[in-house]
């Protein structure tokens, strides 16, 4: 009797194969393979049992592949149906489920469907003021920042700050008023107030988001750079000139200490501002001094980026090709200035040793003419 010779087809994969597989895909960043796998195990889990907790479990590893490769719609999808499936077998009271509606809330941010944002948001709110915790909950004030940056995000800052504020509120009248959690929020608010001119109460914002980076990190911490900035602005837009000009120099101070060294971009931003606010006040000496060391510090990055290539060329070999550009950086560094004097005579060392070993092309002689 013949044996049949029909090849059985292969079994397929189980289920927590396909997620180890698509969870080693997604670890290495390969998002498009983790999907496959994902949707495939999804596919074999719609066949089992409604109530299977692995589905919610595959359902909320396709949202984060999603996610992770820019395609929220999509992760959105899944998790509205990862959503569902928690209300219907867990319960809606299900604290989970708040978790998952606020990541929802993130995807309309990233797909800037803000209206959108704003209602689910609203969800979120209701279901933290239904909790056991009550109105007088972090999660609330949270949720009050959240809400706040949605509608800044909407460009309604009048909205967005009266969110902040009670947010504020709550999370004073939980924490106390010096209570680290605040200066997120007080830097957002005071940014705000600068953007819609309300220099005073920005003033009052600063100063009580210094008190409590000041009371953390001490007077020289790189952490009180922002608000330090915020606050200087606040009082220049009041015109308070005597009282800000100190924290534009701190500001500097600060900077200079953050970065290491007084050649850095940020330094040379510190200066522009200073220049700014000297400006304002028509003092042209002060003002044209900040801007002259502003533009001696960029000049001097400019001019040891293009020694760093110089090195390069140097070291390859190529001592012809490398002089032109020690020369072009010699020549950035005019005029003369503190900031670059001392890298400017190096680099005028470097360049002439260079031509002692660089034979420069020779013009021929004409031919003679013929007697």
């Amino acid at each position: 009797m013949a044996q049949d010779q029909t090849a059985a087809p292969p079994p397929q994969p189980a289920i927590p194969d396909l997620i180890k597989t698509g969870q080693a895909s997604y670890m290495k960043g390969d998002y498009e393979a983790a999907r496959q796998s994902f949707l495939e195990a999804w596919e074999t889990a719609r066949m089992g049992p409604l109530d299977d907790p692995v589905r919610y479990d595959i359902l909320k590893r396709l949202v984060s592949a999603r996610a992770a490769a820019g395609e929220f719609a999509d992760a959105d999808d899944f998790l509205q149906l990862a959503i569902s499936w928690r209300e219907q077998n867990v319960g809606m009271n299900d604290p989970k489920i708040v978790d998952d509606v606020l990541l929802s809330v993130g995807f309309a941010r990233a797909m800037r469907d803000f209206e959108k944002a704003r209602l689910v948001m609203g969800r979120v709110l209701s279901m933290h003021l239904r909790a056991a915790s009550g109105a007088d909950s972090i999660a609330v004030a949270d949720d009050f920042s959240r809400m706040a940056q949605i509608y800044a995000e909407m460009s309604k800052k009048e909205d967005a700050i009266q969110w902040l504020h009670s947010a504020l509120d709550l999370r004073t009248k939980i924490l106390g008023p010096i209570d680290a959690s605040l200066v997120y929020d007080l830097d957002r608010l005071g940014s705000l107030q600068i953007a819609s001119r309300a220099y005073a109460p920005a003033e009052e914002t600063y100063r009580h988001a210094l008190v409590i980076r000041e009371t953390l990190y001490g007077k020289k911490h790189a952490d009180l750079i922002a608000t330090v900035d915020g606050l200087a602005y606040a009082l220049f837009g009041q015109k308070k000139f005597d009282d800000a000009e100190p924290l534009y120099q701190r500001l500097l101070d600060l900077w200079i200490a953050s970065v290491g060294n007084d050649k850095h971009p940020m330094v040379a931003m510190a200066y522009d501002k200073i220049a700014i606010f000297y400006g304002a006040q028509k003092k042209w000496d002060q003002a044209e001094e900040a801007t002259t060391h502003a533009n001696a510090i960029r000049a001097f990055l400019l001019a040891d980026g293009l020694s760093g290539a110089a090195s390069q060329l140097i070291d390859e070999g190529k001592l012809a090709e490398a002089l032109p550009v020690y020369e072009r950086a010699i020549k950035i560094l005019d005029p003369p200035n503190p900031v670059y004097d001392a890298p400017r005579a190096d680099l005028e060392n470097m360049a002439k040793e260079l031509r002692k070993v660089v034979k420069k092309p020779t013009t021929p002689a004409p031919p003679a003419k013929k007697k």
